[in-house]
C-alpha cells in the first residue's frame, strides 16, 4: 500500500518548487521508490493544482521505468507564439507527433485492443515538446524521482494537422531546424512505431482507473532527442513529408 502522507509531501514539495525558485531534489524520504508511487504523485499535483489534464506524454518503458507524464489543458497551446521557461538562456524542444482522440476510452476490465485504439484516432499535428529540466545540481536523479515530476515537461505547441494514416506509419522522417544557423537530422522514432506507445498508455490508463477521455493530445516520442532553440525568436522546425512549424517561444 502507498503511503498517502508521504505523497501528500512530495506533492507540496514539487508544487512549491514550480512556484518558485527552489531547484533543490526532493528530501530522500520523499523520493518515490517505485513507479507506482511516482505516477500517483503525477496525478495528485494535477489535483491538488486544479489542473484538467489536456493530453499525454507516453513512450513504450524502459524494462520497470515508465514514461508516461499527464499534461494540463493549459499547457496545450496551438498558436504559433507558446509562453516557455528556457535554461540557461535557451529553450529544449523535442520534434514530435501529436495524436487528438476522438472518443473516450474509459477504464474496464477488458483489454482494449490496437484497433479500437486506432479507430479512436480523430486528428494528427506536428508539435513540439518543451523540456525543462527541474532539479538543478550535478547529482544523479533516480528515473522515479523524475517521473514524480512529469519527466521534464513543461507543455507542448501544436503545429500543423497532418492526414492520420501518415502520422501512423511515421516510423523515420528527416528534420531541418532553422534559426541562427541550419541543422538536418535523421529522425527515427524511439520505438520505431508512433502507435505503439499510444497502444500501451491506453491499457496502462485503464488499469490506473484513469482512462483517455475525448480531446485527449498524446505525444508518443521525440523524433530527434532533445534540441536547442533561442528564446523570443522564430523558428522554423520542417519534418519532410509532413510540413512544417514557425513558432516563436516567449520568455
Amino acid at each position: 500500500m502507498m503511503d498517502s502522507e508521504k505523497i501528500n509531501s512530495t506533492v507540496c514539495f514539487l508544487i512549491e518548487r514550480r512556484c518558485g525558485d527552489n531547484h533543490n531534489r526532493l528530501p530522500h524520504e520523499l523520493i518515490p521508490t517505485t513507479s507506482d508511487e511516482a505516477f500517483s504523485t503525477q496525478m495528485a499535483i494535477h489535483k491538488a493544482m486544479g489542473d484538467e489534464v489536456g493530453g499525454w506524454k507516453t513512450g513504450l518503458p524502459l524494462g520497470d521505468k515508465l514514461i508516461v507524464a499527464p499534461i494540463p489543458s493549459n499547457k496545450i497551446h496551438e498558436s504559433p507564439v507558446c509562453p516557455a521557461r528556457p535554461e540557461k538562456g535557451v529553450c529544449r524542444i523535442e520534434p514530435e507527433i501529436a495524436f487528438r482522440i476522438g472518443e473516450n476510452l474509459p477504464p474496464r476490465l477488458e483489454k482494449y485492443t490496437e484497433e479500437e485504439i486506432k479507430k479512436s484516432i480523430v486528428s494528427a499535428f506536428l508539435a513540439i515538446e518543451m523540456i525543462e529540466n527541474r532539479y538543478q545540481g550535478n547529482e544523479e536523479i533516480s528515473h522515479n524521482e523524475n517521473l514524480a515530476d512529469c519527466l521534464f515537461n513543461q507543455g507542448i505547441c501544436l503545429g500543423p494537422e497532418i492526414p492520420v494514416d501518415q502520422a501512423i506509419s511515421c516510423a523515420e522522417v528527416d528534420i531541418r531546424l532553422t534559426q541562427n544557423a541550419r541543422t538536418n537530422i535523421k529522425g527515427v522514432h524511439p520505438n520505431k512505431d508512433p502507435l505503439l506507445p499510444l497502444f500501451w498508455l491506453c491499457n496502462f490508463l485503464r488499469e490506473q482507473n484513469v482512462g483517455l477521455k475525448t480531446g485527449d493530445v498524446v505525444i508518443t516520442g521525440s523524433y530527434a532527442g532533445v534540441l536547442e532553440v533561442e528564446p523570443n525568436r522564430e523558428f522554423k522546425l520542417e519534418f519532410s513529408g509532413l510540413g512544417a512549424m514557425t513558432h516563436t517561444l516567449t520568455s
